[in-house]
C-alpha cells in the first residue's frame, strides 16, 4: 500500500468518527402544547440556552407548527447537551410576535417549559429550565395561559 492511500484512509476514519460522535452528542426536545384558545393561527416555540438570551428573546432555535384540536407538537432536534428553557405562544394573527395590550398584558396565550408562570410577570429562565443529556429525547408537556 502506498503512503498516500494510507493517509487517505486514516483521514476518512477520523472524519467518520468525528461526525458520529458529534451526531450522537445531540438530543431532541419534544414539547406537547395544550390549552390553545382556538385553532386559528399557529403556535410558535423557541428554545434558549441561558437566562440572558431568554430575557432578550435571542433564541437558539425557533419552530412554528399548525394547531390541531387546540394542541401543538414541537420537536427540536440536534440540540447539544446542556441547560435550556422553552417559551411558547399562540400566534393567532401570525405576525411572529406575542401581542400585548397597552398595559403590556399578553392578548395571546403563552407558556414555558415547566409551566412556571408568575402571576403578574413574564416567565423566567431558571424556574423553567431543564437539562438535556447526550442522546436524550426529553418530553415536555406545556399548558398555555390565556388571559
Amino acid at each position: 500500500m502506498n503512503h498516500y492511500y494510507q493517509v487517505k484512509q486514516i483521514l476518512f476514519i477520523i472524519s467518520f468518527l468525528t461526525y458520529t460522535l458529534a451526531t450522537n452528542a445531540q438530543g431532541k426536545v419534544i414539547a406537547s402544547v395544550t390549552q390553545l384558545a382556538s385553532n386559528k393561527g399557529v403556535c410558535r416555540a423557541c428554545i434558549f440556552a441561558n437566562a440572558s438570551d431568554f430575557q432578550k428573546m435571542a433564541a437558539l432555535q425557533c419552530l412554528t407548527v399548525p394547531i390541531v384540536n387546540q394542541k401543538a407538537l414541537f420537536t427540536f432536534t440536534g440540540i447539544p447537551k446542556g441547560k435550556y428553557a422553552l417559551f411558547v405562544f399562540h400566534d393567532v394573527n401570525e405576525n411572529n410576535k406575542l401581542d400585548k395590550n397597552w398595559l403590556g398584558i399578553p392578548k395571546e396565550g403563552y407558556g414555558a417549559s415547566l409551566n412556571k408562570l408568575p402571576f403578574a410577570a413574564a416567565p423566567a429562565y431558571e424556574p423553567n429550565s431543564f437539562v438535556l443529556n447526550n442522546k436524550d429525547s426529553l418530553f415536555l408537556s406545556i399548558r398555555l395561559r390565556n388571559l
